[in-house]
């Protein structure tokens, strides 16, 4: 027995078409005020290399006086502190001088601390950019998939995972207080290409079924559609543990965004899509080959 026979066909298939679009779109306000991170919305970095004994705390308290909302990370590398401190406002050098100066650090060790200033337009500039890459990817996307299929619903089946997982992940993300960065905008662009892929593997398998019934057609994309996935799940799942531990914010950021969108695409996919299919194979009655005799994906 097979994964539409032992999960697929246990309820409606109407039901497995409205359950994940209805999660993502009340999932939209949340994805839509997720809180930006400093590549957005400007800031300070300041990274330090010390051999002195010191603490998140110590340093959040000491440069306190510069700005507010500091988080200092520190971490122990091969017997010396890897310190990284964060801040949304901007912090003077003179400033971060003279508040680290009461932790011990001598003018020496201070000339070799120098503050990155992340600017607030800079950050709408990337922002813009960011948003015109995923609306551009979007729309090309979809040309080349309707292309491809001729045919809205199969079309829209696709676009309908490229378009929820995203706004899954980053909604879901939000509440728990995630904030969004560059490294997070390129993560999604990722999963709207891995959505994608799964998606027209299923597609593809059920619009040529060649004689094969709807169900023998899902059942022989599933094997290769979950391990695909699966696959990229483990690896991101493994990088989040690795990361949780040594900070690297960038990789952290582009794993979470992945994890999460990967769990929504297996539902997008394995629920949502095949029940559009179904619905779609159920009245009408699919074409093997083109009148062209072309196809641009091949099962």
């Amino acid at each position: 027995m097979g994964y539409y026979e032992s999960v697929f066909s246990k309820l409606d298939y109407r039901f497995w078409i409205i359950i994940m679009p209805l999660i993502g779109i009340l999932l939209i306000p949340s994805a839509l005020n997720i809180p930006l991170g400093m590549d957005f919305t400007g800031g300070t970095e300041v990274q330090i290399l010390t051999e002195r004994d010191v603490t998140g705390p110590q340093l959040e308290s000491s440069l306190s006086t510069c700005a507010t909302g500091i988080s200092a990370i520190v971490q122990s590398i091969e017997g010396k502190n890897s310190v990284i401190i964060r801040t949304k406002q901007e912090m003077t050098k003179e400033c971060i001088d003279s508040s680290l100066k009461t932790l011990g650090f001598t003018d020496d060790e201070l000339k070799s601390i120098l503050p990155t200033i992340f600017k607030p337009e800079l950050g709408k500039i990337l922002m813009q950019q960011g948003i015109n890459a995923v609306i551009i990817a979007g729309i090309m996307m979809s040309a080349i998939i309707f292309i491809a299929f001729r045919s809205l619903v199969p079309s829209l089946a696709v676009m309908q995972a490229a378009f929820f997982d995203p706004m899954i992940s980053i909604g879901i993300l939000s509440l728990f207080g995630f904030e969004l960065n560059l490294a997070g905008v390129a993560a999604m662009l990722m999963l709207v290409g891995y959505s994608v892929d799964t998606d027209i593997l299923l597609t593809s398998k059920v619009l040529k079924q060649q004689g094969k019934t709807f169900a023998q057609c899902v059942n022989e994309a599933f094997p290769t559609g979950i391990t695909m996935t699966l696959t990229t799940l483990s690896a991101m799942g493994a990088i989040l543990v690795f990361t949780s531990y040594i900070s690297m914010d960038t990789i952290h950021q582009i794993a979470s965004v992945l994890f999460v969108g990967l769990i929504a695409d297996m539902s997008t996919t394995w629920f949502t899509n095949v029940g559009l299919l179904k619905w779609y194979t159920s009245k009408h009655k699919v074409v093997k080959q083109s009148k062209f005799n072309m196809h641009l994906f091949r099962s």
